[in-house]
């Protein structure tokens, strides 16, 4: 029997299915009785579930990133989809297809990664050239690279979310060099590839995506400046200023203080750098908030945290 994905859930249906838990919560009600507030998901969205009336033995039994097989009634609440649960029970990681858990591309990454490598063989500035085919030539890196996600929630967080999303840039900065010639193409476009490697140290994806330890010591920026620094260091008589300005890019392309950039853009490339990196994880993160809205009785999405707005849907 094929599975039933939360994409697909309507109110009044009974649903049994194994989901992974992605928040849990132990409450109580106006009586004080305890009841389970979780958030269960699939590769194809979340789905907030109660349980009623749960024991302490049960709260106990399962945490977060857990599998959890789920007896239950799809219900809306607030005009929003919800499961309330009857049965629980735990799940052992060997019973799991992982795949049916964990968001990935639609789109074909070995046609990406052949993508991005052709921008990359027309970079003509050699040293930038002998950089980037450090990296793209690393086997163990490109295999990490190609599958990461961009990011743990908002724009492109799913397997192979960071290639996309690096790809898409890359094709803005390509198109976008040739109606300013001032910027330097081959200095924007290694920006655009690389300002953002240092995620393939700084998130985990076992199960639900997570920060490493490096990712929460460190982050991604520093992160990426050490790879570069790395791979530089194995090309004879690399550029000092050019390896700074490569740093530049790589730090400051948040563009402000609060936005984590520990400086903020200095150089025509790193600007438009910022906003054309900006430009495509906002529209992603906009369209996916649109497209996942359950609520069809609404002309609007609900309050959208990366907007601090809520967005318009028709």
């Amino acid at each position: 029997m094929p599975r039933k994905y939360i994409s697909g859930l309507k109110t009044g249906e009974f649903v049994e299915e194994v989901f992974l838990v992605l928040k849990k919560e132990v409450k109580e009600t106006r009586e004080k009785k305890p009841y389970l507030n979780l958030q269960l998901a699939d590769k194809s969205g979340s789905v907030e579930a109660r349980k009623w009336d749960a024991p302490p033995q049960l709260c106990g039994s399962f945490s977060k990133d857990a599998f959890v097989k789920i007896k239950g009634v799809v219900e809306t609440f607030n005009n929003t989809l919800q499961i309330r649960v009857n049965e629980i029970c735990t799940i052992e990681d060997a019973q799991v297809q992982m795949s049916e858990f964990i968001p990935s591309t639609e789109k074909d990454i070995s046609v990406m990664m052949n993508e991005l490598k052709q921008l990359i063989n027309t970079i003509r500035d050699p040293y930038l050239l002998k950089l980037l085919q450090a990296f793209f030539t690393d086997e163990s890196f490109c295999k990490v690279f190609s599958t990461a996600p961009a990011a743990t929630q908002y724009h492109h967080a799913y397997l192979g979310g960071l290639l996309e999303h690096i790809l898409s840039v890359a094709k803005l900065a390509d198109s976008f060099s040739t109606q300013y010639p001032a910027i330097k193409r081959d200095l924007l476009l290694t920006g655009v590839i690389i300002h953002d490697i240092g995620k393939t140290r700084e998130l985990s994806c076992e199960r639900s995506f997570q920060y490493t330890d490096e990712g929460q010591l460190t982050g991604h920026l520093i992160s990426g400046v050490l790879m570069v620094y790395e791979k530089a260091h194995q090309i004879d008589e690399f550029p000092a200023d050019l390896l700074n300005v490569l740093f530049h890019l790589i730090l400051s392309h948040h563009g402000e203080y609060e936005w984590g950039s520990p400086v903020k853009p200095g150089t025509p490339e790193a600007i438009a750098l910022h906003h054309l990196d900006n430009l495509d994880a906002k529209v992603h993160a906009a369209t996916k908030a649109i497209t996942e809205h359950k609520d069809t009785s609404s002309s609007w999405t609900e309050y959208v945290k990366m907007f601090e707005r809520r967005l318009y849907k028709k």
